[in-house]
């Protein structure tokens, strides 16, 4: 179902995590060889490189849900590329279950959105990324191998 969606409340959000994990959509974004990563300027993981991703609404597909963040967040439209993998990330403000996957881009310039400072290229994981994100890119680099396009 593609649309807009509903967003809770900032409030009713916050309390969600207390007693629920969200699920959550990352997308490893495929170009020239290299994987598109933003540094974040908000919580979680502030002032840390990340993938771009977000949490699944009510009645959106996951596959959809991918393909609207990486709109709202870079301003690219993609092709979904295959599914890498389910993800887990607990911290102690939040639990995430993230659904994993890789893209490329079919159109567009990188406009970032309000979460991210600057936005970078990256063959290999930058020592300030997300830590279970690094785990992420490392299995993405071996998913394009497997498809014979190299390195991400």
């Amino acid at each position: 179902m593609k649309g807009k969606f509903v967003k809770a409340p900032n409030k009713l959000f916050d309390k969600f995590s207390t007693y629920f994990p969200y699920s959550t959509v990352d997308v490893v974004i495929r170009e020239h060889n290299s994987i598109i990563l933003a540094k974040r300027t908000i919580p979680p993981y502030r002032h840390k490189w990340n993938l771009p991703g977000g949490v699944v609404f009510k009645r959106e597909k996951l596959s959809d849900a991918a393909i609207r963040v990486a709109k709202e967040e870079l301003n690219l439209v993609v092709k979904l590329d295959g599914f890498l993998g389910v993800y887990e990330n607990t911290m102690r403000t939040r639990h995430d279950i993230s659904h994993v996957f890789v893209a490329s881009v079919k159109t567009g310039n990188i406009v970032r959105d309000f979460q991210s400072s600057e936005v970078k290229l990256f063959k290999r994981p930058p020592k300030d990324m997300v830590p279970y994100q690094k785990k992420i890119m490392s299995a993405a680099n071996k998913f394009a191998k497997s498809l014979g396009s190299g390195q991400c």
